[in-house]
């Protein structure tokens, strides 16, 4: 009887460990689909900034193309300004893509690693095939870059573009010099962008999540990041 009790206990302590498994393989995938979503989104948000940047680059070639004498002048200041705004929207959706999709990535890695404790090859997202073949050289070569971070480094130099561009056109009257007039407007700008981001993007349009509990993940690439609860991954 002892014999078939602890058969029992068995055998439910094993259906209850592959339910759990079940559960947390769901959780699993269901991280990877809302990491998709987000990405599927994020290529829609961007076509409106792209379509919008381009409208305004055609407007500003325009009314450039009218001369020094043309009487658009209040149009093009007012473009230019617009170009600021809208670039500087999409850097911050650029940057805020790349922090929430780390988010995603880093969640993936971890239920790979400690949670469902995946061997290396059966992985999908924390592995990667032949690390050694990039190529930063060849021309037709693939490399370990970032593209998130290309878009963000490309919106942020088209918005100090456009920010420059509207200074040097508001200051030209009261600065004779062109050197010091492009050194105030490119010095101006920065300040704009940086202060703009602490300020706006920070206190504004931050998403909600300090209800949402820190794990405090730490990546192997994170050689500096000391939290109080680390979670290794």
């Amino acid at each position: 009887m002892e014999e078939n009790n602890f058969k029992c206990d068995a055998e439910d302590e094993k259906k209850y460990k592959s339910e759990c498994y079940k559960e947390m393989k769901w959780r699993y995938e269901t991280i990877i689909k809302a990491r998709n979503f987000h990405y599927e989104n994020f290529n829609k948000w961007m076509t409106y900034f792209y379509v919008m940047i381009g409208a305004l680059f055609v407007g500003v070639s325009y009314l450039v193309s009218k001369g020094a004498d043309s009487t658009y002048g209040n149009s093009l200041d007012f473009i230019l300004f617009i170009g600021f705004v809208v670039s500087l929207f999409w850097h911050w959706a650029n940057k805020g893509y790349y922090y929430w999709n780390i988010n995603f990535i880093t969640l993936v890695n971890h239920y790979e690693k400690n949670i469902l404790k995946f061997k290396e090859e059966e992985r999908i997202y924390f592995v990667f095939a032949n690390k050694s073949k990039s190529d930063y050289i060849n021309p037709v070569g693939g490399a370990n870059i970032s593209t998130s971070k290309l878009s963000i480094l490309l919106s942020f130099i088209i918005t100090c573009f456009w920010g420059i561009a509207f200074l040097n056109i508001k200051l030209y009257s009261y600065v004779n010099n062109d050197k010091v007039l492009y050194l105030i407007s490119t010095v101006c700008t920065l300040f704009a962008v940086f202060g703009l981001s602490e300020i706006v993007s920070k206190k504004l349009l931050s998403s909600y999540h300090k209800h949402f509990p820190d794990l405090q993940i730490k990546t192997e690439s994170d050689n500096n990041y000391r939290p109080s609860k680390e979670i290794i991954t």
